[in-house]
């Protein structure tokens, strides 16, 4: 049967009150479970479920549950709460009842982006080749950042009655700054992206790597694009094919993210799936989606609405992907940027039709209660068309 989660933060089903949240989407909705956040970073979204208070809900971020402390001596990076949470733990509510009632439930961690980490110990943040430190996002290639996203990983499927872990981040080398296409260029914006914080560094040059030379050559890039306006247009994986230590760093960083990837499935005990929002090849990860394989199943992570990009993400992750993977996709559940509000039924029904077995919504919080039977109208057509 085509399974249908809806991503769903957990102060959006506990102020709605946690049981007649679930009544509606797996009764009404007929979805198969859910997919919930249990880190990310800074966000504030409107929200449109009726008598909701604050109507927008405001957050730091961090983690949404009650750690197990001990999972965590093993690095120096450690879980900070999200102020929401506070002494309760909704988490273990929403597990037990998810099980009670066989409604499937994954967890989702945001793997760069988790709540102040970056800016109270900026040991764990990304520095790009120019010194500047994120306040934001953390660097997976860390060592200690890599124990800890294994830690919470394991924390989620040992403690909670989690189906799966899903691992947000790792796709790509995030920004440190809004949109910067305009003026750097793709391959720009890639080699901005770069991090080249003091661990990754140091454990680059322990695997032999000339790091020294890499950021030397990221510098002189850069810094022509600012003296001249000229900007980078030329993807990373072209951009490097001449340049061995810069390609070498790379190649590095990626079997960084593969061996993190590995590590989350070999301790976790659950399935693990690997979000991609990579729409053309040379936005993935150093070039190659290759560092997914060792994950169970990917999700290709959607944002828009005219299918087309989607498609094609659909066919190269299948290039990629050997046969004991599963690919999903993650769709809008309501945008008013949408056409129309059959946008997603179509959208839903083609996944189907190319053969995707497993799609979840995003997300709850943002869907008006009227869209609600357009949301079912979609599953039942995908369901049917994937008979």
């Amino acid at each position: 049967m085509f399974q249908a989660n809806m991503v769903a933060h957990l102060w959006d089903l506990v102020d709605e009150g946690l049981e007649s949240a679930l009544d509606l989407l797996q009764g009404r909705i007929g979805l198969t479970g859910l997919c919930t956040p249990v880190t990310s970073g800074a966000l504030e979204h409107l929200r449109y479920a009726g008598g909701v208070s604050p109507r927008i809900f405001r957050t730091r971020g961090g983690v949404f549950f009650q750690p197990d402390k001990t999972l965590y001596e093993n690095t120096r990076c450690k879980p900070l709460l999200c102020e929401w949470l506070k002494t309760r733990n909704w988490l273990d509510k929403l597990s037990e009842q998810c099980r009670a009632r066989g409604f499937g439930l994954r967890a989702v961690i945001e793997c760069t982006n988790i709540g102040r980490i970056a800016a109270h110990d900026p040991h764990f943040a990304r520095k790009n080749v120019f010194g500047d430190v994120s306040l934001s996002r953390i660097c997976p290639a860390n060592a200690d950042v890599a124990e800890f996203i294994r830690s919470l990983a394991v924390d989620v499927c040992s403690n909670y009655a989690i189906e799966a872990v899903e691992l947000v981040g790792l796709d790509a080398m995030p920004s440190m700054i809004d949109d910067p296409y305009h003026t750097l260029g793709l391959g720009g914006w890639q080699l901005l992206a770069l991090c080249f914080c003091e661990s990754c560094r140091q454990s680059a040059v322990a695997a032999g790597v000339d790091v020294e030379s890499a950021a030397r050559s990221a510098t002189v890039r850069l810094e022509t694009v600012f003296s001249t306006g000229q900007p980078i247009e030329q993807p990373l994986v072209s951009l490097v094919a001449d340049d061995p230590p810069l390609a070498a760093f790379i190649a590095w960083y990626r079997d960084r993210i593969t061996g993190l990837l590995h590590g989350v499935r070999d301790s976790c005990g659950g399935r693990v799936v690997s979000h991609t929002r990579a729409m053309r090849s040379e936005d993935e990860l150093a070039a190659g989606p290759g560092y997914i394989r060792g994950v169970h199943a990917v999700v290709c992570d959607y944002v828009g609405w005219e299918i087309a990009p989607l498609e094609r993400l659909i066919e190269r992750m299948r290039d990629v992907l050997d046969t004991q993977q599963v690919l999903e996709v993650q769709l809008l559940a309501h945008s008013p940027a949408a056409d129309d509000d059959q946008a997603l039924v179509r959208n839903l029904t083609r996944m189907a039709e190319l053969g995707i077995t497993s799609a979840n919504l995003d997300h709850y919080g943002c869907l008006p209660r009227a869209r609600l039977d357009t949301v079912k109208q979609a599953i039942r057509f995908a369901r049917r068309m994937s008979r």
